[in-house]
This record gives C-alpha cells, structure tokens and sequence, in this order.
C-alpha cells in the first residue's frame, strides 16, 4: 500500500527536480547582434523574471479591503563574462547609446520600437538540455550597463558585468499547462 507520504512516492512524483545552473539566454539587438555569446554561453547568472499585481486598497468601516490591480514588470538582472574578442560589454554600450547618447545627450531617431527587441529566457531540463519553461520578454531594453571591475589582487577569476534591462511585459507561460 503506497502512501502520500512515503520517500519513494516522493521519488516518483518529483522526477528529480531541476537545477537553477541549467538555463539558455538569446536575444539580439538590432544593428548589433548577439548579446549573450553563442548559445548564451557568456550568460553566467540569471532569473525567470517576476512581475507583480499591485494592491488597491478602499477602505470600509475601519477595515482595508483589497482589491487587484494592474500588472508591472520589475527590471530584469543578468551577469555576462566580458569576453576578450567580440566585446560584449561594448556591444551593450553601443545599445544602450541608441536610447541616449553619451556625448550629445540624444536618441537615435528610431528609439521607439525598431530599437527594441526580444530576449528569450530558457529553463532547461537537467538530463535532455530541452527547454521546460521558456520566457520572453518583450520590448526589451538596457537601463544599466554595470561595471567591469578591474583590481590587481584579483587571481583565478573571470571579469564579469551586469545589465539592467527593461521590459514592457513577457510571454510563453502556457496557464493551461500549470500544475496547480
């Protein structure tokens, strides 16, 4: 007789579970490319993003009732290895430049939509690199292009930076599918 809470119904039910450093990001900028190295191998730390439903209170008879409101998208975090050939921290500069210009303080005529792009999030199963979940957000953008840190007690590391990207919402949850 199996139980609910038995290890091996546990085993079976769990599948092994997946694993946070098995992940794919992509996503090109237009006019620059690849922003993420081939296959998104420059990629070394992330997050499916999170978005909330914000809270309007009403209040009544000296209690607050709260009622769902609109949907908002924080910005989205990744750490990229700045790579000695193609030059991805500059790749993101010269993105970024398209919005505002470091020198004349000014965007690029097409800084609407044609600037934009998609970046692709992918979860990836731990035995069959096949994605399990995939995001994409859209409308995607750079807000901040971080530091590379330089500092000569610095031994056996790789320099890495982060970028801050916007985005106006995401897709590619299929609801349907959910567990819940």
């Amino acid at each position: 007789m199996s139980s609910i809470h038995s290890i091996s119904t546990f085993i079976n039910q769990f599948q092994g579970g997946t694993r946070p450093n098995r992940f794919r990001i992509s996503g090109n900028a237009p006019d620059i490319g690849d922003l993420f190295g081939p296959e998104g191998i420059y990629c070394m730390a992330s997050a499916l993003p999170e978005s909330n439903v914000g809270i309007i209170p009403i209040p009544f008879r000296g209690r607050i009732y709260k009622f769902p409101g609109d949907r908002s998208y924080n910005e989205w975090t990744v750490t990229l290895l700045d790579d000695n050939g193609i030059g991805l921290w500059q790749a993101w500069h010269l993105w970024s430049e398209k919005f505002n210009s470091h020198v004349d303080n000014l965007a690029d005529d097409r800084v609407h939509q044609p600037n934009f792009c998609t970046i692709t999030v992918e979860h990836l199963d731990h035995q069959t690199d096949t994605a399990i979940k995939t995001i994409q957000l859209q409308n995607a953008w750079p807000v901040q292009v971080g530091p590379v840190q330089l500092d000569m007690g610095a031994a056996n590391q790789l320099t890495q930076f982060q970028v801050q990207i916007a985005y106006s919402h995401y897709t590619g949850i299929d609801l349907a599918q959910s567990a819940i």
